[in-house]
């Protein structure tokens, strides 16, 4: 499957809350590293994720994207994402924010779809507290800091 259309697959079955449809979008051992939830690892968690995570804290979610680009076995793809909150502190608000997928890919699947995305606005859209804000990106800067590619930056 051509790499725009993997992704259109994955968002499509996101959006219905099908955690079946974007498990099978990733290997058997892929692994779903998202931005507010962490990495789930393997189709039966990335199932869990989207019934028992995306679906409890948000509803009708709207996920475009733009300039998916892949060599066969990168992949990118910038993106805007909205959701309406369910979180109890939101309920009902409705925010966006923009990121861009890295994505890994072994024979036509998703080994790894990782997020980078400007969410701190968003999340202040629907009301995070400055200091619940705060806790979020430094989380953010301790999980760049760890991975191999910012050995040397710090």
């Amino acid at each position: 499957m051509e790499f725009g259309a993997l992704i259109r697959k994955m968002i499509d079955g996101v959006i219905a809350g099908d955690g079946d449809t974007v498990a099978s979008c990733f290997t058997p051992d892929g692994v779903y590293h998202d931005v507010f939830y962490g990495a789930f690892e393997g189709r039966d968690r990335i199932a869990e994720m989207i019934r028992d995570y995306f679906h409890r804290d948000g509803c009708n979610f709207r996920w475009d994207t733009h300039n998916p680009v892949s060599d066969g076995t990168t992949g990118y793809v910038r993106y805007v994402f909205s959701y309406e909150s369910k979180l109890e502190a939101a309920k009902g608000k409705r925010t966006m924010f923009e990121g861009v997928a890295v994505v890994t890919l072994e024979n036509g699947l998703m080994k790894t779809y990782t997020e980078v995305a400007n969410s701190a606005p968003g999340l202040q859209r629907i009301g995070f507290e400055p200091e619940r804000l705060a806790r979020f990106v430094k989380k953010q800067g301790a999980e760049l800091a760890a991975r191999d590619e910012s050995e040397g930056h710090l």
